[in-house]
């Protein structure tokens, strides 16, 4: 769970503001907690593929599940903030 959230936090806090710079904090403070709900998704989705689909916890398998996971989680984020931009 530490490792997706800080995972999610790193790579959230660190994209580039472009639409406000006099709002620099204000748009921080988003990315971070939206990078904390991402990473807390990915570790839900993650603990319940890993207990559901490689319970002997095979290496290869678990790296291919922390793959999965990010990309399943990333789309569905990206999916939601796109439709929630458009309106």
């Amino acid at each position: 769970m530490v490792r997706w959230l800080l995972f999610g936090l790193v790579v959230s806090v660190f994209q580039p503001v472009v639409d406000a710079p006099g709002k620099l904090w204000q748009h921080k403070l988003f990315q971070a907690l939206i990078g904390l709900l991402f990473g807390a998704v990915c570790a839900v989705v993650f603990t319940l593929a890993e207990n559901r689909f490689n319970t002997p916890r095979v290496s290869w398998k678990s790296w291919l599940l922390v793959v999965m996971t990010w990309l399943l989680v990333k789309v569905a984020f990206v999916s939601i903030l796109a439709i929630a931009d458009a309106q």
